[in-house]
């Protein structure tokens, strides 16, 4: 960029991807997550590997900026798999707000590689990451994550025993049907009301 400051939003205005994502790697930390929230808005599916790897920027910002900006371009279209990997090293990112949207969109894009990291994100010490990780293993449906899920339905947080609930009516397997039968005596009445859908979800597959 030599000694001139880019102009983020004569870039934006131009849809200058290219020139964005060289500012990606700008010095200026401030420049660099101008630079993602721009292509947010673009929403250009050339901007997916180089804001896979400005998810692994040294700043936080930074990387919100990138997920930001990720899941903008991902809601308008197909990402293929290339973005499963940096995903599930994101889900070790010391952020939590990284971990939960790297969870959310990995059940967004349905790869079986997610399902083991997701199953561990279960075990979060962050109580959303544990929810959004319930959430995605729903969308993969995946029968190994029917045992972690029946164990969070007894998490003490609400919502993560909401998300473990819906989860378990979107794999639609029998094995569910006792916990969830349990999980309607729940103190919290929003995971009884989920845990009534799912049952109902799991006895129309049984009929």
């Amino acid at each position: 960029m030599g000694l001139f400051k880019p102009n983020i939003r004569k870039m934006r205005a131009k849809r200058d991807v290219q020139g964005l994502i060289k500012v990606l790697k700008n010095k200026d930390r401030d420049l660099r997550g101008e630079a993602a929230f721009a292509l947010a808005e673009i929403r250009d599916t050339r901007a997916v590997g180089p804001l896979i790897q400005a998810m692994k920027d040294e700043d936080m910002s930074v990387r919100r900026s990138a997920w930001v900006a990720f899941v903008e371009i991902k809601d308008r279209g197909t990402i293929d798999t290339r973005a499963v990997e940096p995903l599930v090293q994101a889900m070790k990112d010391e952020d939590w707000w990284v971990r939960r949207g790297a969870a959310e969109m990995l059940g967004r894009i349905g790869d079986a590689r997610a399902v083991d990291p997701l199953i561990q994100a279960l075990k979060d010490k962050d109580s959303d990451v544990r929810e959004s990780a319930a959430r995605a293993l729903g969308k993969i449906k995946d029968a190994r994550a029917i045992e972690p899920l029946i164990t969070a339905l007894k998490h003490e947080c609400w919502w993560v025993r909401k998300g473990a609930a819906e989860a378990l009516g979107e794999i639609e397997d029998a094995a569910a049907v006792e916990p969830l039968t349990q999980a309607l005596k729940d103190k919290d009445s929003d995971v009884r009301e989920t845990a009534a859908d799912a049952l109902e979800k799991i006895n129309s597959k049984e009929n």
